[in-house]
C-alpha cells in the first residue's frame, strides 16, 4: 500500500462539508467524548478495583499531567474509575482486505474523572488480554499510545457496528415485530400503539443483510474480524442478550454509570434518561387506559401468545421478555416491556445510528481495523501511527456509508397522527407530546453548555421506528 497523510484522508471529504472532529478527533478530549457521546455510549463501566489483566497503578495515572497529584486508589474509592473491556473481541479471526491483512485487537482502556469534576480522561490501555509481555500506554507515550487508542477504536467501532448497532436495535425489534404480527389482531391496543414504532424495520433489515453484511459487501470490508467469525459471535451475543437486564436505568446501575456525581458528564445517560422516562410515563398511562386491571393483561390470550413466541427459542429467542420469560404478569410488566420495545425500536438506535455521520464518516477519528499487528515496545512514529490506519479505498467507503446512515430521518417520536384521536388514551398521548417538547428544550439548553453537543436524543431528531 502506498503511504497514507492525513490530508489524503481530509480529501474524502473535497466535495463535502468535512465533521467538525477533524480539527480534533487526534485530542484525549475527544477520545473520551466517544465513550460517553459518540457512536456506541454503552461501553463504559466502573472501575472497583485494579484487575489481575489490566494491572494499572498510580503511575500510569499521574503520568497525566491533570492527574499528576491525584491517587488511583482514593479515585476507585471515589468512583472515578472507569474501563472498557474488549475482551469479547478475542473470539474473532483477523479479516482480510485485497492489499493487505487486516487485525483486530481485545484491548482494555482505563479512563479517569478529575476531583473536582469534569469530562473523564483515558490514562490507560493494554492492547490485549493478557499483562504478560505487553505495554501499558499512557498518554505519555507519543505516537505509541496514538496506536493503542486505535487498537480501542478498532474494537470499540466493530462491536458498536455489529453487536450494539446491528445486533441490540436492528435484530432485537424484529423478532418483537415478527411475533407482534402473528399473535396481536390488527385493531389490538398493543398492536395499535406498536405499528408507527416497527414501520420499516423489516425493509431496512431486509436491505441491511442484502446490501451491508454480504461477503464482499461494505460491512465486511470496513470491520477488522472476518464474516466467517463475526456471524456465530453475532448470533450468540444476540441470544445472550437480557431484554429486562437492559431497560436503560437498569444498566445504568449495573454499568456503575449512573452517578452524576461520580460521573458527570455522559450527555447519552442525562438526556437517554429524560426520554426514557417520558415513555415509560406515556406507556403507563396507555396501558392504564386500555386494561382495567392486572387480571385483565393476565386473561389477554393475544398478548401472552406474543410473549411466548418472542420469549421461544423457536421465535424470537429474546431473553426474559416478562417477569417471567415468555409470560407478561401485570401491568406493570406490560408498561416495562412497552417501554423497552419502544425504546429500542426509536431512540436507542437514533444514538447509535445518527452519531455515525458527525464521529465515523471521517476515518481516522474512529477506524474499524487496524492494518498492523498490535504495537509492542514503545518509540513508535506518525508512520507507524499512519500504517495501522486502514487504506484511503476504506476510508471513502467508510465516508458513504456512515454519511448515509446517518443522514435519513423518517418520523419522529410520538407522532402517532390521528391514531389516538378520540380514544382513552388520547390524554396521555398529548401529555406525551408535551413531555417531549419540555425535554428539547432542555437537551438545547444543555448542549449550549456541553463541549461539544449531543444532538442524537433531541426527540424531534428520534424517528419512531429502526427505519435507517
Amino acid at each position: 500500500m502506498r503511504q497514507k497523510s492525513l490530508q489524503d484522508f481530509r480529501d474524502v471529504f473535497a466535495l463535502a462539508q468535512p465533521p467538525s472532529i477533524v480539527d480534533r478527533f487526534e485530542t484525549d478530549e475527544y477520545f473520551a467524548e466517544c465513550f460517553v457521546a459518540g457512536p456506541d455510549p454503552t461501553r463504559l463501566h466502573r472501575l472497583t478495583a485494579v484487575p489481575g489483566k489490566f494491572p494499572v497503578t498510580n503511575a500510569h495515572l499521574t503520568a497525566v499531567p491533570e492527574f499528576a497529584s491525584d491517587d488511583l486508589t482514593t479515585a476507585l474509592a471515589e468512583g472515578r474509575v472507569y474501563w472498557a473491556d474488549y475482551e469479547a473481541m478475542s473470539e474473532l479471526d483477523n479479516g482480510k482486505h485485497p492489499q493487505a491483512p487486516k487485525f483486530m485487537y481485545a484491548p482494555m482502556a482505563a479512563f479517569c474523572g478529575p476531583r473536582r469534576g469534569g469530562p473523564l480522561r483515558p490514562f490507560a490501555i493494554q492492547c490485549g488480554q493478557d499483562p504478560a509481555g505487553r505495554e501499558i500506554y499512557t498518554p505519555a507515550d507519543g505516537y505509541s499510545w496514538k496506536l493503542a487508542k486505535n487498537c480501542v477504536l478498532s474494537a470499540h467501532n466493530t462491536y458498536h457496528e455489529v453487536l450494539t448497532h446491528l445486533g441490540f436495535t436492528h435484530l432485537m425489534s424484529e423478532p418483537v415485530l415478527l411475533a407482534a404480527v402473528r399473535n396481536l389482531a390488527a385493531n389490538h391496543p398493543v398492536a395499535v400503539l406498536l405499528k408507527r414504532h416497527f414501520e420499516g424495520t423489516f425493509s431496512i433489515n431486509k436491505l441491511a443483510v442484502e446490501l451491508l453484511i454480504q461477503p464482499g459487501k461494505a460491512v465486511e470490508y470496513l470491520i477488522g474480524s472476518d464474516l466467517a467469525s463475526t456471524y456465530p459471535w453475532l448470533a450468540k451475543h444476540r441470544a445472550n442478550r437480557s431484554f429486562r437486564g437492559n431497560y436503560l436505568p437498569t444498566t445504568l446501575a449495573a454499568t456503575g454509570t449512573a452517578g452524576s456525581r461520580e460521573l458527570p458528564h455522559f450527555p447519552d445517560r442525562d438526556d437517554g434518561l429524560l426520554v426514557w422516562q417520558a415513555i415509560s410515563e406515556w406507556v403507563g398511562d396507555f396501558v392504564s387506559a386500555c386494561y382495567r386491571g392486572d387480571a385483565d393483561v393476565a386473561a389477554d390470550h393475544e398478548l401472552q401468545a406474543w410473549a411466548a413466541e418472542v420469549a421461544s427459542p423457536a421465535g424470537g429467542q429474546v431473553r426474559d421478555f416478562g417477569a417471567t420469560p415468555g409470560q407478561i404478569a401485570d401491568l406493570q410488566d406490560l408498561a416495562e416491556i412497552l417501554t423497552m420495545v419502544i425504546w429500542t425500536a426509536g431512540p436507542q438506535h437514533a444514538a447509535v445510528n445518527f452519531a455515525q455521520k458527525d464521529h465515523m464518516a471521517f476515518l481516522p477519528a474512529n477506524p474499524l481495523a487496524g492494518y498492523t499487528p498490535e504495537p509492542t515496545g514503545r518509540g513508535h512514529t506518525e508512520t507507524d501511527w499512519l500504517d495501522n490506519l486502514p487504506p484511503l479505498d476504506v476510508a471513502v467507503q467508510q465516508f458513504c456509508v456512515m454519511h448515509f446512515l446517518g443522514s435519513i430521518h423518517h418520523t419522529v417520536l410520538g407522532n402517532y397522527e390521528n391514531d389516538f384521536t378520540g380514544t382513552p388514551v388520547a390524554t396521555g398521548h398529548r401529555r406525551f407530546q408535551a413531555g417531549l417538547d419540555s425535554i428539547e428544550a432542555e437537551i438545547v439548553a444543555r448542549n449550549r453548555r456541553r463541549p461539544m453537543p449531543y444532538e442524537y436524543l433531541r426527540p424531534s431528531l428520534i424517528p419512531n421506528s429502526t427505519n435507517i
